[in-house]
């Protein structure tokens, strides 16, 4: 079973071109093992970008309908990445380590030299069930970051068209 959960922080000092709701948790799990985190209290030192999480994994989406592979770079980590692979109708999923590479992005398609896999390896989901976790989620978060932006927010405006490239 994969499952997303978020909690979004409000700030109402944010800067006219930013981003409000941008930081917050951002947790998955699956089965037994997870990343991330979410706690009841707001400690904007624990927070992250939420909005790169759902913006990785739904270009990561995107790129698994004709590839087979993707990196996801945990920007906020400093040699995390999540290495996703499809096989069919099923997804495995690692939580790896390895070297950032400079201007390496948030998502890549080609694996980085010396990959290790200290933390959990091919954890196996159904591409429907992920594909559907993930759309579901990122539509839910758009929607919340709606209501405290402006409807022209860039940002708001690229991840509802990438969510709707999907659905």
């Amino acid at each position: 079973m994969f499952e997303i959960k978020f909690k979004v922080f409000s700030n109402a000092e944010i800067e006219a071109n930013n981003l409000n709701g941008e930081y917050g948790y951002f947790y998955f799990s699956i089965d037994e093992d997870s990343y991330g985190m979410i706690i009841s209290e707001e400690i904007n030192d624990f927070s992250v970008s939420i909005y790169d999480w759902f913006f990785s994994f739904l270009s990561g989406l995107k790129i698994l309908e004709d590839r087979n592979y993707v990196l996801i770079n945990d920007i906020e980590s400093f040699k995390i990445w999540i290495e996703i692979q499809r096989k069919d109708d099923c997804i495995y999923i690692s939580k790896a380590s390895g070297e950032k590479i400079d201007g390496g992005g948030l998502v890549r398609t080609e694996k980085i030299l010396a990959i290790e896999y200290p933390y959990w390896k091919n954890k196996k989901i159904v591409w429907s069930n992920f594909r559907k976790e993930i759309i579901n989620k990122a539509t839910q978060y758009l929607l919340e970051i709606s209501k405290l932006n402006s409807p022209g927010n860039i940002n708001i405006l690229e991840l509802k068209k990438l969510i709707e490239e999907l659905s």
